[in-house]
């Protein structure tokens, strides 16, 4: 059995979040060709993480050092490390995504649990082999969509092998067909599930 992570960091929510809708169309797609797929949802609107501040670091460095990795503090880190593959769906806000995935991302870069550090460099010790970002904008993205790549970098960091991604862009342009536009991006989230399903 897959066991799959899907990170909502849309704060918008359901039937409102153009992104979340591109996610949600490829988890569907997916269960309907992988039925076994065992799916864990983390919704950051109720997660309700803080940034990370000088005390929790310190605090976070002790329980590193005591490996008390049962610690509540280590609960993202924990079920991102297990999961076999990664979803996440966040809008194109300020150039990237919103302030709430940044934070989850610095609770699961965990020291000795996500990745660790062998002859002064980096490995990932997360067992995902691939991760998938669904992000729309009302905006034209073009070479600025430095969530796509932030987001690549930082999970290859933590181990995840394979990165895939769909974009709708420029959603909320008057002369553009918004409609049309979704519709292509649904279509290539759904033909990126038949992929999945079939490697």
């Amino acid at each position: 059995m897959t066991h799959l992570l899907f990170i909502d960091a849309c704060p918008r929510g359901a039937g409102v979040s153009r992104s979340l809708a591109l996610g949600e169309a490829f988890l569907q797609a997916l269960l309907r060709l992988r039925p076994d797929t065992e799916v864990v949802r983390h919704t950051l609107n109720d997660l309700g993480l803080a940034a990370l501040d000088g005390e929790a670091l310190a605090r976070r460095e002790a329980l590193i050092e005591a490996r008390a990795w049962e610690d509540a503090m280590f609960a993202q880190a924990r079920a991102f490390a297990e999961a076999d593959e990664i979803v996440v769906a966040a809008p194109y806000w300020d150039l990237m995504f919103p302030a709430a995935l940044k934070v989850y991302i610095e609770h699961i870069f965990v020291r000795e649990m996500t990745f660790v550090y062998r002859d002064d460099r980096p490995v990932g010790l997360c067992r995902a082999r691939r991760a998938a970002f669904f992000t729309t904008a009302g905006s034209p993205m073009g070479a600025k969509a430095f969530g796509v790549a932030y987001l690549r970098a930082a999970l290859s960091m933590l181990g995840v092998r394979g990165f895939d991604s769909v974009e709708a862009e420029g959603l909320d342009i008057v002369t553009n067909d918004a409609r049309a536009l979704m519709e292509q991006a649904l279509r290539r989230a759904r033909a990126l599930a038949r992929t999945w399903a079939q490697a």
